[in-house]
């Protein structure tokens, strides 16, 4: 049956006030109308139209709405950043850390860790979104900052 056949059909029920085309019980009507509807091959179909019709509007709508809030792949990381030398401002090197924006990541806390001699380095936690930034646009973005950065150390990779 065509979709202006089904709508046509679905208009008729709307106008019955009984439950089958052949009045309270199932008749030949109700048999040839279902025949053409649904198809004597179409058994699955029928199964299926069943199934998805016995969840409510809402819990119909839900599935769209899981599909959008699909799973996004998370990690927590932390760096241990190191300066040239002693004399580098950690405060600057931070601020200049965090101005960086790539779409995805976000920077945690931070705290200054002594190193050896008076030197000390910056560990920074900050979550990625994995589809969108990879290791290698960290590590670029924050070298690239070369008035303060000497290198980089991955010290954790957590898989959120």
């Amino acid at each position: 049956m065509s979709l202006p056949g089904i709508a046509d059909l679905n208009t008729k029920l709307a106008g019955l006030k009984t439950p089958y085309l052949d009045g309270k019980n199932p008749g030949d009507p109700d048999r040839k109308a279902f025949q053409e509807l649904i198809g004597k091959d179409n058994i699955h179909l029928w199964r299926w139209v069943k199934h998805i019709a016995s969840y409510s509007e809402e819990e119909r709508k839900a599935w769209a709405d899981a599909e959008k809030a699909a799973l996004v792949a998370k990690s927590s990381i932390v760096l241990d950043v190191k300066p040239w030398d002693d004399e580098t401002d950690l405060i600057a090197m931070e601020s200049a850390i965090r101005a960086l924006e790539i779409p995805g990541l976000h920077w945690g806390a931070s705290k200054q860790v002594a190193v050896a001699f008076g030197i000390k380095k910056i560990q920074i936690m900050l979550t990625i979104e994995d589809e969108l930034v990879s290791s290698d646009d960290i590590e670029d973005a924050v070298t690239g900052l070369e008035d303060y950065v000497q290198s980089i150390d991955i010290v954790s990779w957590n898989k959120l």
